[in-house]
């Protein structure tokens, strides 16, 4: 065993124990206090789950759901837009527009919300007062604005889009873009406080405006990173656009909250393999694109 590994077995390099430090202690109590406590409130319950009633009610539905739907009518429907598959596209393409609503609504809102574009930094190194007091309201504002956006559920954005527009994936789309220009603005403008100020002075010194030395100091230490977050958030998107159907935003969570309203167990079986097919596919495209990034 190297020193390394001892240090990290929590042991000396004679092998005696390394006793915590009070703090790591305290740390230890105060996460078991907040797990118990947790626990206690959403009453936490393994041997309910273990019991000989939900196994059996678990079979029961299982036993129901075989096997699956897989008939001409239920996969493809009468029409075009008709059926099970038609949903699946139909929920990649809502995934693809909501995203991209996202990303051209996340850039100016992430730039405007990061204190090194706004208002700290050797960019406002010799800026007014009143400059940076401006930079710092803009900044507060759309940090706030950002919050917002990502603390309302896609499901509630869903609806009220769903109200405005109507049925359909118009209406999921701008859900899902809405909800995630919350998200992919905060780790935008995350990425962009936690850049290199050197790279960045380095910039401005050579004569260049903020904007230059924003867009070629800042942007291209952070691009590799924001490719990756963003097909990751591409991901989830899918899986978040596959439950939009319950508040009528097309998808396939249409054919998910219809088979369980009506205790269609066999074409609700056939809806959820479909909806891991979907992930699985995704999964493996973004993986691909992010390996052709880096």
């Amino acid at each position: 065993m190297t020193e390394d590994t001892k240090q990290h077995a929590g042991t000396d390099l004679h092998g005696s124990r390394i006793p915590l430090s009070k703090r790591s202690l305290s740390s230890v109590f105060a996460v078991t206090v907040v797990l118990v406590v947790a626990g206690w409130i959403v009453d936490v319950d393994p041997f309910l789950l273990l019991s000989s009633d939900a196994r059996g009610q678990m079979w029961l539905l299982v036993a129901e759901g075989y096997p699956p739907d897989i008939s001409h009518d239920f996969l493809f429907g009468r029409t075009l837009r008709g059926g099970l598959l038609w949903a699946v596209v139909e929920t990649l393409a809502i995934s693809i527009v909501g995203t991209s609503l996202a990303i051209v609504f996340a850039t100016p809102l992430a730039l405007a919300s990061a204190s090194t574009v706004t208002h700290q930094g050797p960019l406002y190194a010799n800026a007014s007062s009143s400059r940076i007091a401006l930079g710092y309201a803009l900044h507060r504002g759309a940090r706030l604005l950002l919050s917002f956006l990502r603390s309302v559920p896609g499901l509630v954005w869903g609806f009220l889009f769903v109200t405005a527009v109507g049925l359909g994936p118009f209406a999921g789309a701008l859900a899902l873009g809405v909800h995630n220009t919350g998200v992919l603005g905060k780790l935008y403008a995350d990425f962009l406080e936690d850049t290199d100020p050197m790279t960045t002075e380095a910039v401005a010194s050579s004569g260049a405006t903020r904007f230059q030395a924003v867009c070629h100091g800042m942007v291209p230490q952070i691009s590799a990173t924001v490719a990756s977050y963003t097909l990751y958030r591409w991901e989830c998107t899918i899986r978040s656009a596959t439950i939009l159907g319950f508040v009528g935003a097309g998808g396939i969570g249409y054919y998910l909250v219809i088979s369980i309203q009506r205790l269609q167990y066999q074409k609700l079986v056939t809806a959820i393999a479909a909806v891991f097919a979907l992930v699985v596919m995704s999964d493996a495209l973004a993986s691909r694109l992010r390996a052709r990034m880096v």
